[in-house]
């Protein structure tokens, strides 16, 4: 258990900031927590731990460490430098910790502006792994600030993640997100290629994760994901509509330092047509949906 006995100032309750927010109130940490959605909040009205602002420059005014868990990076901006943001009360004490997966270069930009107007620091830490391994503290966490603010918060990181890593300056952490990305979000293509060809060839399928587990084929997704793809799970742990903007930043990234990314590139192209057919609030696993002979799409 913790002994920081201040507030965490914690904005963005979606699926994972919920559950983040659940894992820090587990390991014994104060919220004080804000969500443009009123909705959200009202999950945690009866949490006496959690204390609700109305504003995110209500949660600068009152804590020192401010987690910003939110889809996009101009939602980022926004609750730092738009109407009543945190930037209205943040000072040299404030360390803004960004977990939401954002622009490296316009995280850069935000930092600098944020440091020259209020002396504040920030440390991009845009994580992996879902909401499960949020709930029980077992994220991976890619670092990017200074290091004395990372000493600082260290005890916080180590609460919410199995591992953490410093890539060096405030961005890095964003960059390596993307390659963890190129990574991830790829396999759910090939996932829902290898299931689709197991399915027309008759073979059972539930089988797969377990047979190959200890071969090359063994991940961590074919483990967790395939057999949400087999029982054509879809409830959302991360929505199509961000696996497509992701794989949007990559692109973006890749084409700045003109970077061949032939088999991203296809992937994305299928993500444009799945949220192009409505289905951007379903999981990224629903791209198997794609593949479906019989076009139940």
């Amino acid at each position: 258990m913790n002994n920081y006995k201040k507030p965490i100032g914690f904005i963005g309750i979606g699926l994972m900031g919920f559950s983040l927010v659940k894992r820090l109130l587990e390991v014994n940490y104060s919220i004080n927590a804000y969500d443009k959605n009123e909705k959200r909040l009202e999950l945690f009205q009866n949490e006496n731990k959690v204390s609700i602002c109305i504003n995110p420059a209500e949660i600068s005014q009152t804590c020192d460490f401010i987690f910003i868990c939110v889809d996009k990076t101009e939602n980022v901006s926004d609750v730092i430098f738009g109407k009543n943001g945190i930037v209205q009360n943040a000072s040299k004490n404030t360390i803004i910790i960004d977990l939401s997966t954002t622009l490296a270069d316009e995280t850069i930009n935000l930092s600098k502006r944020i440091s020259a107007e209020k002396g504040s620091s920030w440390v991009d830490a845009p994580v992996s792994g879902g909401p499960e391994k949020a709930l029980d503290g077992s994220l991976a966490i890619m670092v990017g600030g200074e290091q004395k603010d990372l000493e600082i918060i260290s005890p916080i990181l180590n609460d919410i993640s199995s591992n953490f890593t410093h890539f060096g300056s405030v961005g890095s952490g964003q960059i390596v997100k993307m390659i963890n990305q190129i990574l991830v979000l790829n396999n759910y293509a090939i996932l829902a290629e290898a299931l689709t060809f197991a399915e027309a060839w008759g073979i059972d399928a539930h089988k797969i994760p377990n047979a190959l587990s200890d071969g090359h084929a063994g991940s961590n997704l074919l483990t967790h994901l395939f057999p949400r793809m087999i029982k054509k799970d879809f409830k959302p742990q991360g929505y199509a509509s961000q696996i497509l903007k992701d794989l949007s930043m990559v692109s973006e990234l890749a084409n700045k330092k003109n970077i061949p990314i032939p088999i991203t590139s296809l992937t994305r192209q299928l993500f444009t047509i799945l949220t192009g057919k409505s289905k951007e609030n379903l999981d990224g696993t629903s791209i198997v949906k794609l593949l479906d002979k019989s076009k139940t799409i």
